[in-house]
């Protein structure tokens, strides 16, 4: 390969943060916190029996009667001062702690309290120190663990369940403070808190119910010459380090927009979690998380993607390869190998490329769903990362007719990513107004909880941005590199919780009636109530007039949406929903009738029209009797039996009737639109199908092709024959094409496949039954439609009468195949 490798948009003005950051090896924090869900240990006091979960306040009694009161250390001393400290212990060895699955789950919840105190790799042992009763108004002031044996190096505390509230244990460490929850919120559950301890901690007074817990010293097993105590993680010097240099360098003039810091293990998406990193990794996100939150900046975790695509020369002997070969790298893969594939070709010219970030995850490992944010130039950190790292994938293409050897190589790197949050959308929006929804969800929930005219009028500028990017976006494609596809219906829904009327009739008026295709109509219909009646008279009809030519069904739905949405009908709303009404069925008789697709605008790409159904009809004529239209619906049932093209009879109508027929069952022959849509379908069921198709008699088929030439006279003359049912032609390969073009296009009944033997080869044509045998299916299926309308239609009356009584017969009637 050339030694121009990948081209990183790394930032080479960042020395100062890159260095600081590049010291920070050791992971885990001051604590750790969790819940585990396990079957409950058999827990057995000496005096008390074994306890029950939630452990019932009898026996909290109980425990509390083989107690004592907890003293504290004070310097050398031992003092029991309830002013201190208010609670009651129970010595270690009148506790026993059993039962099938205690030993599995003590295991995990030690390992995850080392882990997440970043003392994994170091052997830890838990000893039981005390048995400990918090009743109401227990508590235990700010102070810190005395070594209580050798090695002692922190404490784990398990909470056994037992209802209670308050008790919060605060801790602090190098000007942090943490306060955590320890009450279970499940009876499947133990809580359990873990902490270094050097640090200042305090338990704040329980203000109801009672915690029964289990103190364990974490002792470090200490060998050899490696006898230093464990002390909890302290990056304060480079925590302030790197939030100055993070305020300095998005501060400066020519900043970028985001810094990306790759990270030195592999992760996959799905594997990728704050609470996953891996070693120096962990400890990194841990001191820049606390950087980013002085310096004002958000953090994220995502993949970079960086990829290349461009012209190669080959130097390696193609005879040894294949035409096309991906090769993929991973942190098992062998030197030796990277080594052969490196020198399998050059890269002549890099033509495209891609540098983009996606699979996003928050501090909380929430998913976020940003997409695809571009990578710009000065955004990678550290600078030489991936310098003589082979790629993650690669391609090489040999040269082919007049194309030459081509290569494709990308890498594919987990990173910590962050920006000002002030600058929150000018990361998001490059990627499009997809991207960023998640952060607008997340600041109208703040606003709602601010509950400030600042707060609101803040989220509200956000959203006009993302509408300003909508609108000046129309033709927004997603490509690699570019962003998510924006969801219409979930800006609607969070337009609508902001509570903007005025941002929520633009966005419908500016996007919707441009973008939308139907799976926005919940969402529309649900901001109906805040747009008014006479909103919805205007922007909903513009919306049903553009689009009914091409979304029909959807159309029809937004309208039996809003319908349903708003329940009862006052004289506004009546009279503006029958305006959207009267757009739809007067596009009605044109349906069907038009090319296949079309453009919705001139600058929109040809989209499929949607076929109706018989749901739509059901829809349509059902909203209209809530709106109470009589008129309306005698003219949509008549745009529907005039149009067959749009509405068939067969396949729309008869399955309409039906459904109709289940919600209306009692006024189902009475309805003067559903007598008029039955007549129809039955009428052209008659049509087609009151008597069986006749078998034919000989092999003759009616055909004239235009076509002189002595292939196609033969062909012509084999068609009509009434006797001969096979013809072999021998003829080249382009008259053979010939021919199958022929037989398609005039539709004849007769196999033509092609004997590969001798020269030139034979094309065999085999006539069939198929045409009768079609005609045979569709006789049924129209007969088991009679069927339906017949079942439906139990008392006909005058001409419906007479339809039914032809329809009867026909069904009598059989094929003979």
């Amino acid at each position: 390969m050339a030694d121009d490798g990948i081209a990183v948009p790394y930032n080479l003005h960042l020395k100062s943060l890159e260095a600081v950051l590049s010291g920070v090896r050791r992971p885990g924090d001051v604590f750790a916190h969790g819940a585990y869900d396990t079957p409950m240990p058999r827990v057995e006091v000496e005096g008390v029996g074994v306890l029950s979960f939630p452990i019932p306040p009898g026996q909290v009694r109980k425990l509390i009667r083989q107690a004592v009161r907890a003293p504290y250390g004070r310097g050398e001393d031992t003092i029991v001062d309830e002013s201190v400290r208010k609670v009651w212990q129970v010595s270690p060895d009148a506790v026993r702690i059993g039962g099938r699955s205690w030993q599995r789950a003590f295991q995990h919840i030690l390992s995850t309290a080392t882990r997440g105190l970043g003392c994994a790799d170091t052997k830890v042992a838990a000893e039981l120190h005390k048995l400990l009763v918090y009743d109401k108004g227990g508590f235990f002031k700010t102070h810190r663990d005395t070594e209580k044996a050798a090695g002692m190096f922190g404490t784990l505390v398990v909470v056994l369940p037992s209802t209670h509230r308050g008790g919060d244990l605060l801790l602090r460490h190098a000007g942090r403070e943490i306060s955590v929850n320890l009450s279970a919120t499940e009876v499947s559950e133990l809580t359990f808190a873990a902490f270094y301890a050097d640090c200042e901690h305090e338990v704040r007074p329980i203000t109801s119910g009672n915690r029964v817990c289990l103190v364990y010293n974490l002792m470090q097993q200490r060998t050899g010459k490696h006898r230093r105590t464990l002390t909890a993680p302290c990056y304060e010097t480079e925590v302030t380090a790197l939030a100055t240099a993070l305020q300095d360098g998005f501060a400066a003039p020519d900043a970028s927009a985001k810094l990306t810091w790759l990270l030195e293990h592999q992760y996959s998406p799905a594997g990728l979690s704050f609470a996953g990193l891996k070693g120096a990794d962990g400890a990194r996100a841990n001191v820049l998380r606390l950087a980013a939150e002085r310096a004002g900046c958000a953090v994220h975790l995502g993949i970079v993607h960086i990829e290349e695509y461009g012209l190669a020369e080959l130097t390696y002997d193609p005879d040894a390869y294949r035409r096309s070969r991906w090769r993929f790298y991973d942190e098992e893969a062998e030197e030796n190998d990277e080594d052969a594939e490196g020198e399998a070709f050059e890269v002549i010219e890099v033509s495209d490329g891609w540098r983009y970030v996606d699979h996003w995850i928050d501090p909380n490992d929430r998913t976020m769903d940003f997409g695809k944010l571009p990578l710009d130039d000065g955004e990678v950190l550290p600078a030489g990362a991936l310098d003589n790292a082979p790629p993650d994938a690669q391609r090489v293409t040999e040269a082919t007719g007049n194309e030459g050897a081509s290569f494709e190589r990308a890498y594919h790197r987990a990173a910590l990513v962050m920006w000002p949050r002030e600058r929150f959308l000018d990361v998001l929006l490059p990627a499009g107004p997809g991207a960023a929804l998640p952060y607008l969800k997340e600041q109208i929930a703040a606003s709602a909880t601010a509950n400030t005219r600042s707060a609101r009028d803040s989220v509200i500028a956000i959203a006009r941005r993302i509408v300003d990017a909508w609108e000046a976006s129309p033709d927004y494609r997603v490509s690699p590199g570019a962003g998510t596809v924006p969801r219409r219906d979930e800006m609607l829904h969070l337009l609508s919780e902001l509570g903007n009327v005025r941002l929520l009739e633009r966005f419908i008026r500016g996007v919707m009636t441009r973008e939308y295709d139907g799976s926005e109509n919940e969402a529309l219909a649900a901001t109906a109530p805040q747009l008014g009646a006479t909103n919805v008279r205007t922007l909903f009809a513009h919306l049903v007039r553009g689009h009914m030519p091409v979304a029909p069904r959807a159309c029809v739905n937004v309208l039996n949406r809003t319908i349903s949405h708003l329940g009862r009908l006052n004289a506004a709303w009546t009279a503006a929903l029958d305006d959207v009404a009267v757009t739809i069925v007067e596009a009605l008789p044109n349906l069907g009738q038009a090319a296949a697709s079309r453009a919705r605008h001139g600058w929109r790409r040809p989209q499929k029209t949607e076929p109706v159904d018989g749901t739509m009809v059901v829809e349509l004529m059902q909203g209209l009797r809530v709106l109470q239209a009589p008129r309306l619906r005698a003219d949509a049932a008549a745009a529907i039996t005039a149009n067959p093209a749009g509405f068939r009879p067969d396949t729309v109508v008869v399955p309409a009737l039906e459904r109709i027929h289940t919600h209306q069952r009692n006024g189902f022959a009475l309805d003067p639109e559903v007598a008029r849509l039955w007549a129809y379908a039955a009428q052209f069921l008659l049509s087609r199908s009151e008597r069986p198709p006749t078998p034919p008699r000989d092999w003759r088929q009616s055909v004239k092709i235009s076509c002189r030439c002595d292939d196609c006279r033969a062909l012509n003359a084999f068609a009509r024959d009434p006797v001969a049912d096979v013809h072999r032609f021998r003829v080249r390969k382009d008259r053979r094409q010939h021919l199958h073009q022929q037989i398609e296009r005039h539709g004849l009944d007769m196999t033509h496949v092609t004997e590969r033997q001798g020269s030139p080869q034979t094309l065999v044509c085999r006539k069939t039954r198929r045409a009768y045998e079609r005609q045979c299916e569709q006789h049924e299926a129209d007969r088991a439609s009679m069927s339906s309308l017949l079942r439906l239609m139990r008392h006909p009356r005058g001409e419906l009468a007479a339809l039914a009584a032809r329809m009867t017969a026909a069904r009598e009637r059989t094929a003979t195949v």
